[in-house]
């Protein structure tokens, strides 16, 4: 039987066959709203209040940001996890480090050891530089990214989970062409044409999963065409 895809806005931790049990991960938020998942002791964006993500910063060791947006990272957030959790190591590219200083600058192919994994960033287009990961836990590949339009860039490789944007549905974005800045006083198709569609999203899971009991977590849904 096919693995349905994950569709909880707060997955608790998994705990499941085939060893999945092993990758714990929450989504705290994911959208325009605000972005943060938590992946074992990795914390993906802070694009939230320090007060939403505070009891989640406990177990974290490491916080990697995507990109230099609000909603991924929030600099009242940032300033507070250096004040009141300095042993957490940040994470970001050059543009994220000119913004908020990173511990460590990742570059794009350039794999990066920390003591529980290595990961591997890469580029995903989009209209500011973001990094998406690669990495392996207890021989599960995982990846993940988020805020792009291609997955031209990701690692050729066969993964276990994938943490993958699935932004809108383009049938309902094709329905409102031509018609967008009439009904919303702003280019809806062009913001959507930033991000990746379900069936993309969908399209690249199955041609890369790993076997049937890979899995496929939705990220950066929109509110308005998902």
């Amino acid at each position: 039987m096919i693995q349905q895809p994950i569709d909880h806005a707060d997955y608790k931790p998994l705990k499941a066959s085939l060893d999945h049990d092993k990758i714990n991960y929450r989504i705290i938020g994911s959208g325009s709203s605000g972005n943060c998942v938590i992946i074992n002791d990795l914390m993906f964006d802070i694009g939230l209040s320090f007060k939403k993500i505070h009891k989640y910063l406990y177990g974290v060791k490491y916080v990697l940001i995507s990109h230099v947006h609000g909603d991924h990272l929030d600099i009242g957030t940032y300033h507070q996890i250096r004040k009141k959790f300095p042993n957490i190591i940040l994470i970001g590219d050059l543009e994220v480090h000119e913004k908020a200083r990173m511990d460590i600058v990742a570059h794009p192919n350039e794999p990066i050891k920390l003591k529980t994994c290595t990961l591997t960033p890469f580029l995903a287009p989009h209209d500011v530089e973001v990094m998406g990961w690669t990495w392996q836990i207890d021989h599960k590949d995982l990846l993940y990214v988020t805020d792009t339009y291609s997955l031209e860039n990701v690692p050729h490789h066969k993964y276990d989970y994938f943490f993958l944007e699935a932004n809108h549905d383009q049938h309902k974005v094709d329905a409102i062409m031509n018609e967008d800045v009439k009904k919303y006083g702003y280019s809806a198709v062009d913001g959507s044409l930033r991000h990746m569609s379900t069936q993309d999203s969908k399209k690249f899971f199955y041609l890369n999963r790993k076997n049937k009991d890979s899995l496929w977590i939705r990220l950066h849904k929109s509110a308005r065409f998902y």
